[in-house]
């Protein structure tokens, strides 16, 4: 009724110039008020302009303004399964932080895992042509279909929107992302230090860079080291690591530890050693990947590798959501990462002076700012 009164169509929704009538101010000035743009308004003019937005139903069109050369105040964000807590992690910082400090909305994409999925999600980003994109998936098959994935991101790079990534893809955009050879060997070198010669280790899917880098630098320090072990790829969820732990021990019931990809591979593989009556670390240790929730809630409290999700989904945004961003050559940051000692993990002769929280800034290049290259 109210639309009706101030001479608009019901079909039709209200107008700048609608607003700057009922205001009795110059669509300019209407304009400029509803932008909040840094130019003088009296007080009492700019309250009528608002009052008058209100009473007519005016709400800003965001796609015409991007196509007069502003920006769309969103930027999307492709994560890989939002049951997987670490994804958890990523998008409430992402979603936070894109409201309460860039004043943006953040898209979540839940790509399952799936990498045709992925690719479907970022050209969808790109035709409602977001500000930047964020890929945050992981955990399956990265290869397969790499060429098609590269073959858009070129295409959302040249239509001026910025990408960056959690992990390494071999895509041309800036990676905010652990050192993962180093993650590797911060493993690696607990095991050994620790006093295990006979382990397994359960990590998630094989075909991508991130797994392929982390397994290399473990498996070469074992090695090295003179420990046993036996390497298993699987899903990353808490049943494929309850599955893979009874697996594993059934083919050596001499290890005494598992060494998980992910903290939901540990969690399922601790379900699992429970339900046997098997002692947590007195019989079998296990150690997981990610300090996420589900550390905190295992009995006993995880071992595992803080990998910082959070500040490399805000190092990240914050880059997207530059205005420069796209121009601005940046390779990305390394992002820190510690061990973490809980009660998951036996010292069977070696570690036992560590700190509960040890630090392994040395494995990893210098942090650098992220709008320069490293």
């Amino acid at each position: 009724m109210n639309s009706q009164r101030n001479g608009l169509s019901a079909k039709k929704g209200a107008t700048l110039v609608d607003v700057a009538r009922a205001a009795d101010v110059s669509v300019s000035t209407a304009g400029r008020v509803l932008r909040n743009a840094e130019y003088p308004v009296d007080a009492e003019l700019k309250h009528r302009v608002v009052a008058a937005a209100k009473r007519v139903g005016y709400v800003p069109n965001l796609i015409a303004r991007h196509l007069r050369g502003g920006r769309q105040g969103m930027v999307g964000l492709v994560i890989g399964n939002m049951l997987d807590a670490h994804y958890g992690i990523i998008a409430e910082t992402v979603t936070e932080r894109a409201e309460t400090v860039h004043s943006t909305v953040a898209i979540v994409c839940n790509i399952q895992r799936d990498p045709l999925l992925e690719i479907k999600y970022c050209h969808k980003l790109l035709e409602h042509r977001v500000d930047g994109i964020i890929l945050a998936g992981g955990g399956f098959d990265q290869w397969t279909h790499h060429r098609q994935l590269a073959k858009v991101i070129n295409e959302i790079k040249r239509a001026g929107i910025a990408v960056a990534s959690l992990m390494s893809r071999n895509l041309d955009v800036p990676v905010f992302s652990p050192d993962n050879e180093a993650v590797g060997l911060t493993t690696a070198r607990h095991i050994v230090a620790c006093g295990h010669t006979k382990v397994g280790i359960l990590l998630g899917p094989a075909r991508n860079e991130t797994m392929k880098l982390r397994m290399q630098a473990i498996t070469s320090h074992l090695s090295g080291s003179m420990v046993d072990f036996a390497v298993t790829n699987i899903d990353s969820t808490p049943e494929a690591g309850t599955k893979a732990a009874a697996d594993m021990l059934a083919r050596n019931p001499d290890f005494t530890a598992l060494v998980c990809g992910s903290d939901a591979i540990a969690f399922g593989a601790i379900t699992c050693l429970k339900a046997e009556g098997i002692d947590v670390p007195g019989k079998i240790s296990v150690m997981g990947l990610g300090n996420t929730a589900l550390a905190e809630l295992s009995v006993p409290r995880l071992t595992t590798i803080e990998m910082n999700f959070a500040l490399a989904g805000q190092e990240a945004l914050d880059f997207v959501a530059s205005p420069d961003a796209v121009t601005s050559g940046s390779a990305g940051r390394v992002i820190p990462h510690s061990l973490v000692r809980g009660s998951s993990f036996a010292d069977l002769g070696g570690c036992s002076g560590m700190s509960p929280v040890a630090q392994f800034g040395e494995d990893l290049p210098p942090v650098q700012d992220p709008m320069k290259r490293v």
